[in-house]
């Protein structure tokens, strides 16, 4: 058979089979009863023809497109397992994604105004859902979520709640209990948290469930300072090993800080786990090539992106009938490896 240059027509199907272009239609869409016999010879001629449905074409008779938007950038290793989650689950559901992300700020124009032109790109190509990431929840506040709510759109927020959206979420809860109780376990009871900023509700939950646990503790401490930039990281570590009673313990509000705040550590000639242990927070690839192996609270991104891309296609399809948002906390658990262990005796402490 001769190559071709465009995509087989229903048409030409109907021409060749028979059958009328309605009836063709049923076959490759499976609607309707029809028989084993007719539908046997459509697919038939259409697999010989390298038919391939229209999509744009569907998109414009039903409203839907099955294109989803997504804002994730693959950040890090964590955030490439949400995208891995988000990919098999759309993907199985039949559902093409465009995966978008902000440029960063070139001096000119805001940060929330080049997501707001992202998320145009995105509605003007008819997406029917969308999938946000939570580093731009501080931007939701003002255009950006006007905008959304307006559209009417089926949104999804990883690690952030809009009142709007449906969102799937680490259960922080549960991670800063761990971080916790494996601590106290050891028997620290003097604690530091090194927090991101108040901004993002990870960060506050990560540091409110923490404190509160260590509070259930009578004879506990616990002395608690944030940073917005990673270059504070060094001079906070220091300002926090040199309060009165001196943490044993530090738990870093994630990986990437706690790698810093090893490196702030060994500046002050300290060991770790001996003088001082460390827990981060996502188990990202670096933790257990760090020396020594970072203890750390396992997100499961897969299940995470996945969770986000389920809710989307029943929002979208109508299965999901209800205004109120869905909310789901995805379990963590806690990785132990050479960074924790029980604390300097007191007599240690005072010769440091």
């Amino acid at each position: 058979m001769a190559s071709r240059s465009s995509p087989a027509s229903l048409r030409e199907i109907a021409k060749a089979t028979n059958l009328s272009i309605t009836t063709v239609s049923r076959v490759l869409r499976r609607q309707g009863e029809l028989s084993d016999e007719t539908r046997a010879r459509v697919l038939e001629v259409a697999k010989g023809l390298r038919y391939r449905p229209n999509m744009l074409v569907q998109g414009i008779q039903t409203g839907k497109t099955f294109t989803m938007g997504v804002v994730v950038p693959p950040f890090d290793n964590f955030w490439t397992s949400v995208l891995y989650g988000i990919h098999d689950e759309l993907t199985a559901a039949n559902y093409v994604y465009i995966n978008v992300w902000c440029p960063h700020e070139n001096g000119e124009t805001s940060y929330s105004t080049l997501l707001l032109k992202q998320l145009h790109r995105l509605i003007d190509r008819r997406v029917d859902g969308i999938i946000l990431w939570a580093h731009l929840a501080p931007l939701y506040d003002g255009r950006v979520a006007e905008e959304l709510r307006a559209r009417d759109l089926p949104v999804v927020t990883i690690d952030h709640e809009l009142p709007f959206a449906d969102s799937v979420e680490t259960d922080e809860q549960q991670g800063a209990a761990l971080v916790a109780e494996h601590l106290l376990k050891l028997g620290h009871r003097h604690f530091a948290h090194l927090a991101w900023s108040s901004l993002y509700k990870w960060a506050q939950l990560r540091r409110l469930f923490f404190e509160q646990r260590v509070a259930q503790e009578k004879d506990a401490t616990c002395v608690t300072m944030s940073t917005e930039n990673d270059n504070e990281v060094d001079s906070l570590t220091c300002k926090l090993l040199a309060t009165k009673p001196r943490p044993t313990a530090i738990f870093a509000c994630s990986d990437r800080i706690a790698r810093l705040v090893y490196d702030a550590v060994g500046r002050l000639g300290l060991r770790i786990p001996e003088d001082v242990s460390i827990v981060g927070y996502a188990d990202l690839d670096m933790a257990k090539w760090m020396h020594p192996g970072l203890t750390t609270i396992r997100q499961h991104g897969v299940e995470m992106g996945a969770a986000a891309a389920r809710l989307l296609v029943e929002r979208s399809q109508g299965k999901i009938a209800d205004a109120e948002p869905r909310r789901i906390r995805i379990k963590c658990e806690l990785v132990e490896r050479g960074s924790t262990a029980a604390p300097p005796a007191e007599s240690e402490l005072r010769r440091q």
